[in-house]
């Protein structure tokens, strides 16, 4: 009996034994499930916060150059003066005012009057060389220093026109309907008749000074229908950089492999740079194809190759270092680099020591706190431009990352033979 009852124990035991690894092997099952489940959410999360990067990284750069670089006067003003000596905008400003100033003259016509009857067949050539030389008199005129002057005063005017345009907003009397900006280039008949004065031509005396001989700057329909969205990005110049690094950081954040979360967070930056080379590229070959045959389109050329350099300078800067963070991240997560350079020995000061006991005691609270000071470098700045916010960015990533490997080293073991280490033990690795 005893031992029936000792088997019935014993077969009780073996039954709790196996429920007991069953509902732990259940347990671990459902944990395994779980933590896949956080993983899996953590990874589309990342990459959604890196895409919205993407995108609003494209609006951050245009933005910014459009608040800082077109709708700031004294800034367009001084990325436009060096327009006054390009030999593309001189020579169609000459022909623009020489034109001008001939049809209102009549010039052949005055030129047949002033002759005897008999000499009436010679009024032709003689206007013909009357405008030769009046084409070169202008000419110069636009190559003086003078022009310089005039050029800058009749920009700082037009800039109304073209943050009129660019927001939709009135100026006056001024219309922007057509998508036109235009220059006024009276001063600059004024030079012209002066210098033909000089050489005894007074034909063009008699000519009323005309208000309204502009010069075509930009002419396009299509920037009118933006003007809604511009007055609203503008709204948001400041914010939009700002929260576009926070989505970057987010979406490296939440990535389980955080490497591998910063290479497709700068490929990603690089791409979206390279978009927009892209679509300024298009969109400049369109505008040119799209001058009407007055236009000049070497001279269009320079205005747009002008305006928009710092634009194409600052996205390619940009372009540059994301793929660099992109390679230099890729190459980091090598294992037979990690391992060869694991293998080194490292200087106690880069594993021992109070500083680095800090470091590493501290890593996160430090790494937040240089991107916290980068966020506000950038919005006590005054008008920042999209360089200066990329090297404020670029410098607190770098600072970032050398906290991160400054606290993740550790001291290389020195073997004594086969009995295992011996001397100075190994540091501990900071963790996350």
């Amino acid at each position: 009996m005893t031992t029936a009852d000792d088997g019935d124990v014993e077969a009780l035991h073996h039954t709790v034994e196996e429920l007991r690894q069953e509902n732990e092997a259940l347990r671990e099952a459902e944990e395994r499930g779980a933590s896949k489940g956080g993983h899996r959410v953590r990874r589309v999360f990342s990459w959604v916060l890196v895409v919205l990067a993407c995108v609003l990284a494209v609006l951050s750069v245009v933005v910014v150059f459009a608040r800082n670089q077109l709708l700031n006067t004294d800034t367009y003003v001084s990325t436009v003066a060096p327009l006054a000596s390009n030999p593309a905008i001189q020579t169609q400003v000459a022909k623009q005012v020489s034109e001008n100033l001939i049809q209102r003259t009549n010039l052949q016509e005055r030129v047949k009057e002033a002759l005897p009857a008999k000499a009436g067949f010679l009024a032709a050539p003689i206007a013909s060389g009357l405008q030769g030389v009046t084409d070169q008199l202008t000419l110069k005129a636009v190559q003086s220093a003078a022009f310089q002057k005039i050029w800058v005063t009749a920009n700082r005017a037009s800039h109304k026109q073209l943050v009129a345009l660019l927001t939709g907003s009135k100026e006056g009397a001024l219309s922007n309907s057509d998508g036109k900006v235009t220059l006024d280039l009276s001063q600059v008949e004024v030079q012209a008749k002066k210098a033909l004065d000089a050489r005894g031509i007074t034909v063009f005396d008699k000519v009323p000074a005309v208000k309204g001989l502009n010069f075509v700057l930009f002419q396009s329909k299509e920037l009118v229908k933006l003007q809604r969205l511009t007055r609203v990005l503008d709204d948001v110049a400041l914010a939009l950089p700002i929260i576009t690094l926070l989505c970057f950081a987010g979406g490296v954040v939440l990535a389980r492999d955080r490497r591998r979360g910063l290479v497709r967070a700068a490929t990603g930056l690089a791409l979206s740079m390279a978009l927009i080379l892209v679509v300024l590229a298009v969109a400049r070959n369109q505008y040119l194809a799209s001058l009407s045959p007055s236009q000049s389109k070497e001279a269009n050329e320079a205005l747009i190759g002008q305006v928009t350099g710092a634009l194409r300078l600052t996205v390619r800067s940009i372009l540059i270092v994301a793929a660099i963070i992109a390679l230099g991240a890729f190459v980091a997560g090598n294992r037979h680099l990690r391992a060869w350079l694991s293998e080194r020995r490292k200087p106690l000061w880069m594993t021992e020591g109070p500083v680095y006991g800090f470091v590493a005691a501290h890593r996160k609270g430090l790494q937040w706190g240089v991107l916290a000071v980068g966020l506000l470098v950038l919005v006590i700045w005054d008008n920042p431009t999209t360089l200066v916010a990329v090297a404020v960015v670029l410098v607190a990533l770098a600072v970032v990352g050398v906290v991160g490997l400054f606290a993740a080293q550790t001291a290389t073991p020195v073997l004594a033979g086969p009995g295992g280490p011996s001397g100075a033990g190994s540091g501990k690795p900071a963790g996350d």
